[in-house]
Order: structure tokens, then sequence, then C-alpha cells
């Protein structure tokens, strides 16, 4: 009983600070909640670097693709050399096609590296997809593993 008057309580004051910090102006659009036609407006991606480091010459290509296999946004550099354990990004994706929210929602993007020899890396790889209408779908892939050998992989976008 006394559990749920303090969560009662809780869920009180909590209302109270928001209400008297969000103006009744607001307007918040969920993750999810997007406007109909809502269209590709950028893109971004940032990379966490695990164990090994990526050679300052290894070509580094992301691609996001709709679920027509259509090319929507990609970037392709070398980007320098990343240590390991660094932090690289955000590096803004060139957008080729205005696709649509729809089109990309479980769609995929792929990173590729093209080294000149031997190179593996370990990267935690996320996407950032913004859209016309503010809302946003993402990639989230931890702990890829990517050498010379094995060169390509992609993961969901949600």
């Amino acid at each position: 009983m006394r559990l749920r008057q303090a969560f009662s309580a809780l869920a009180g004051t909590m209302l109270a600070v928001t209400a008297a910090t969000v103006p009744a102006s607001a307007t918040v659009l969920p993750h999810t909640l997007r406007a109909p036609g809502a269209t590709l407006a950028g893109a971004n991606f940032s990379i966490h670097m695990d164990h090994d480091q990526k050679d300052r010459d290894t070509l580094v290509t992301v691609t996001i693709r709709d679920l027509n296999g259509n090319t929507a946004a990609r970037i392709s550099s070398t980007f320098g050399q990343w240590d390991q354990y660094s932090d690289q990004g955000p590096f803004q994706l060139a957008i080729l096609n205005h696709t649509s929210w729809e089109l990309l929602k479980g769609s995929q993007t792929t990173l590729r590296i093209d080294p000149h020899g031997n190179n593996h890396i370990e990267p935690n790889l996320y996407v950032d997809l913004v859209f016309s209408d503010g809302t946003h779908l993402s990639s989230d892939c931890p702990q890829l593993d990517l050498d010379q050998e094995s060169r390509q992989i992609a993961c969901g976008i949600s």
C-alpha cells in the first residue's frame, strides 16, 4: 500500500515538473510518429573503434538502401587513421534520393572496408537518418568484425 502511494506521489511530482518545463505550445513527435510523405533529409554515421585500429589508407563506405534496393545515401572515404578505442564522426552522408520514411523503415545500412593489404577492425557503427518532418530512424550495429577477407556487413534500420 505504501509503495502504491509513493508511486502515485512520484507520478504527480513528475507531471508537475513536466508541465512547468515544457511550454504548452511545444509539439513533440515521438520517434515513430511521422507526417505522411516524410522524406530523407539528412544522414550521418559515427563509429566507436574496439581493439584494432583502422589504417589511414583503408577505404570505408557506408551505404543506406531502401526496401527496393535503391541507394538513398552514401559516403566513401579513407577518413585517415582511426585509433583503437576512439570515437569517430559524425560524418555526413550524401543524400542521393529523398526516400520516404516507409521505404527506409526496416531497410539496411551497409558498412564496407577496402584495405590496402591487411587491416582488421572491430567497429561499433551508429547511423542516424533525419526526415523532413523531424523524425529519425537509426542503425545501431555493435561489435562488427571486418577485415581484408570479410569486407562488408549489413545491419537493419529501425
